[in-house]
Formats: structure tokens, C-alpha cells, sequence
């Protein structure tokens, strides 16, 4: 995937509208958009995503063609794109899977441009003084930074995290014409509720560009462990606090076996499936901080000690306790399948639209409710279930915040990875334990009970 060199160049405001507005022309996007924005803030999001007018083949080919676009317009599109290939009950599961895409690793920048970065941020004698060999082969590229192997004057090896030349100016631009549209938007079209969303993507990529924001990330994650059931189980990574700094962090590897290389269905496996599960969830219910990218490249398994390191803490979740109540009242709902405090619980997470009507919702949950009843709990994926539940609240404009699909996120893809090394184990059997501690400790004892009932 290319980015568009002007990334690298200062911009200006009036600069940056024409080039989103010539990419937009060339991939066909801006009359679609028109034509989408027009009908969804007439009918609403749900509405429009729906429409059997719609072809998957349609939806299919403008995914791509929106994909291509956000590539080229450079690292805030893509990071739209992929919050967007996360929510098919705005955009739809074509044009999310399509989307998906935009997760794939981009192409390296040339050393020398990193090697600029790093002199800018540390100094040029600092430089020289600190490291002693730096693989200028990329270990690793993204939207954002690139990550190179190095080794430091006194022998640490470690892995050198580089923000790409340009990257905090362009976000920060793009952000500001990103806010001046929603503005706009709403005001045109009330029903579309953008500023919830867009508030929640604007924090969390300003967080994303600030590397110290992932230092202390790793410092909490550290800090916390200490309190998990996992916590002999599990390790996250540490870094060179004198050496890391708002575009820089310098971090010490983790070395082990990548679950993903590990053996299906072994002890070892299951053991590594039950740890890595356990501590996502522990993550998310007892201190509402999580990682929230837990894939397979992501964990090891650390063959000496047995335990499971968790690496890559730039992307995290963050739960308020009230948020972590009403979640395990969502899930416990669906397993006593209470329609009544599952519509409560449900909407009580979300921001409700200018057209929002509780009855008709309340109605919809029942619906799907009846659909899990008739196959059975048993036979369907949380997942799956959860998916429906989202796409209840946006049919009726009812917003769910970001923060709870980075949960359900982290939750499917530990679930994945625990799936591959372990083929029977239950997310939702380690689960429940861990919703139930959760809840008692929000509650008192007898809440808990009248709940139950």
C-alpha cells in the first residue's frame, strides 16, 4: 500500500481540503458519499445499510474503493478505516470486510528518515552515545511508526518504536477538518448523532501518536499484574524510560515462542489458552484497562517459565467501573436471556438519538432474544450475538461508544487465539467467574441475589 508523499511536507488547512477532495473525486468516492449522506441523514445510518436496493457486489466494490482512498489520503484515514471495519452496523459487512484490509502492515520508509528522527529527538551525541548497531532492515511498519532491532552501547538489545516523518502534523490537520464536517453534518442531518463517534476517534488516535501515552500504558499494565489471579503467569514488556520519548519509545523485547507456532490441543497450548484468556478478562472486568489488539502476534509463550507476554500496549482499552457494571449486567442478561434487563442494561451503555424510541428497541432485543432461545446459547458465538445487539441499537439510533467495541474486540480476539491452541475451551465458561467476582464486588451480596433470581 503507497502513501501519498505530501505526508512528509507541511501543510496547511486549505492544502489538505483539495487533496481529500481530489482523492475523494478520483476513486469515485465524494458523489457516493453525497449520495449515501443525503439518504442516511434522511433515514438514518441503520436504514441505509440495509436497503435491498444495495448490492453486496456494490457494497463490496465501493469497500474497496473507499480502502484505496483512505490509503492514499495517509495514516488518520486509515485509522477511520479500520475503526470503520470494526462497526458493520454503521457501514455494513461488505464494506467492513473490504475495509479489514487497512490492519495490513503498509511499506517501510528508508532508514535514513528514521535515523533523522531519532538524532531530532535525542540529539546527535546522545545518539552516538547510546547506540552501538541499529538493523536498518525494518522489523516491522505501520500507518503510524516503524519498528527497528538495535543494540544500545552497554549490550541491551532492544527494539527502537520510530514515529514516521510528518505524522503528528497531518493528524492534527486532518482532525480539525474531520471536526469542522461532523460539525456541519449534524447540523444538516441531526439523525446521523456523528460527534459520540467522532469524539471517540479523535481521542483515542491523539493518544496513538504520543509514545509516552504508551509508557505509562506499559507502567499501568505493570502496576496492575501485581493485583490479576495471572499474575505469575503473565508479563509485559519494559522500556528505557531516559530513551523513549513523545516520538520514540525504546522497549526490551520479550523472547518466546509465538502462540501461533505453538502445537494445537498440547498441554503446553492449553495452558497458554487458559492464561492468555484469563488475563484479557481480567484486564477488562477488575481494572477496565486492557489491551486491546491481543492477537497471535502479539503473545508469546515463554517456554522457560511457562508464562505468557503480552507485547504492543500502544492500542488499549479503558472501562470506567460504571461502564464494567453495566457490561457484566449486558452478558449475564444474555445468559438468563432477560429481555427487559437486557434492553435496560443495553441502553443505559448507549447515547440515545433525537429519534430514539425505547419501546420499538426494547421490541428488537425481544426479537433477538427469541432467535437465540430457538437455536440455543449453546450453539451460538458471543460474538454473533453481540454483533446483533449493535446492530439493534443502530437501527435505533442508539450509539454505542468505542470503548465497548474494543472490548468486545479484545474479548473476540483473545477468543481466537485461545480457539486455535486450545479447540475446546470456552471464552464465556472462564468468563462468567470472573463477570460474577466482578459484579459482587459492585454490588452488595443481596443485589447480587435479587439479580439472580
Amino acid at each position: 500500500m503507497k502513501l501519498i508523499s505530501w505526508i512528509q511536507r507541511p501543510i496547511s488547512l486549505a492544502l489538505r481540503t483539495h487533496q481529500i477532495s481530489y482523492v475523494l473525486s478520483l476513486y469515485g468516492i465524494a458523489g457516493t458519499l453525497r449520495g449515501l449522506g443525503f439518504e442516511m441523514g434522511k433515514r438514518g445510518v441503520a436504514a441505509v445499510t440495509k436497503n435491498s436496493n444495495r448490492t453486496c457486489t456494490y457494497d463490496s466494490v465501493f469497500g474497496k474503493n473507499l480502502a484505496q482512498t483512505f490509503v492514499e489520503l495517509g495514516p488518520t484515514f486509515i485509522k477511520l478505516g479500520q475503526m470503520l471495519a470494526q462497526r458493520p452496523e454503521w457501514v455494513g459487512e461488505s464494506v467492513a470486510m473490504e475495509l479489514r484490509v487497512l490492519f495490513d502492515r503498509v511499506p517501510p520508509i528508508s532508514y535514513k528518515k528514521i535515523e533523522k528522527i531519532l538524532k531530532k529527538e535525542w540529539g546527535g551525541e546522545k545518539f552516538k552515545r547510546c547506540i552501538r548497531k541499529i538493523e536498518k532492515k525494518a522489523l516491522a511498519s505501520a500507518s503510524l511508526s516503524q519498528t527497528h532491532t538495535a543494540v544500545l552501547t552497554n549490550g541491551t538489545h532492544v527494539i527502537l518504536k520510530v514515529q514516521k516523518p510528518g505524522v503528528d502534523r497531518l493528524v492534527k490537520v486532518d482532525l480539525n477538518l474531520m471536526e469542522n464536517a461532523i460539525i456541519v453534518l449534524d447540523t444538516l442531518y441531526p439523525k446521523l448523532s456523528l460527534r459520540p463517534a467522532f469524539n471517540d476517534f479523535k481521542n483515542a488516535t491523539l493518544r496513538e501518536i504520543d509514545y509516552r501515552e504508551e509508557a505509562r500504558n506499559i507502567d499501568r499494565f505493570q502496576k496492575n499484574n501485581r493485583s490479576l489471579f495471572s499474575k505469575s503467569s503473565v508479563i509485559f514488556p519494559t522500556y528505557q524510560k531516559d530513551l523513549s520519548t513523545e516520538k520514540v519509545i525504546v522497549l526490551e523485547p520479550i523472547r518466546g515462542k509465538k502462540t501461533s507456532e505453538m502445537k494445537a490441543d498440547s498441554r503446553v497450548a492449553k495452558r497458554a489458552a487458559y492464561i492468555g484468556a484469563s488475563a484479557v478478562l481480567e484486564q477488562i472486568f477488575e481494572h477496565g484497562f486492557f489491551h486491546a489488539d491481543p492477537h497471535a502476534g502479539n503473545l508469546f509463550f515463554l517456554e522457560d517459565t511457562g508464562k505468557i507476554g503480552f507485547i504492543d500496549l500502544g492500542l488499549v482499552g479503558y472501562l470506567e467501573p460504571e461502564d464494567r457494571k453495566k457490561f457484566t449486567k449486558v452478558m449475564l442478561s444474555i445468559v438468563k436471556q432477560d429481555r427487559k434487563e437486557l434492553a435496560k442494561t443495553l441502553f443505559a451503555l448507549g447515547t440515545p438519538g433525537k429519534t430514539t424510541e425505547y419501546d420499538v428497541f426494547e421490541k428488537g432485543i425481544g426479537e433477538l432474544l427469541d432467535q437465540v432461545k430457538k437455536t440455543g446459547i449453546d450453539n451460538i458465538k458471543i460474538e454473533k450475538i453481540v454483533e446483533q445487539l449493535f446492530k439493534v441499537a443502530s437501527k435505533n439510533q442508539l450509539f454505542i461508544p468505542n470503548r465497548y467495541v474494543l472490548m468486545i474486540r479484545s474479548c473476540l480476539m483473545i477468543e481466537g487465539v485461545a480457539k486455535q491452541l486450545d479447540s475446546k475451551i470456552s471464552l464465556l465458561g472462564i468468563a462468567v467467574p470472573i463477570l460474577t467476582k466482578s459484579l459482587i464486588r459492585s454490588y452488595n451480596p443481596l443485589s447480587f441475589l435479587r439479580l439472580g433470581k
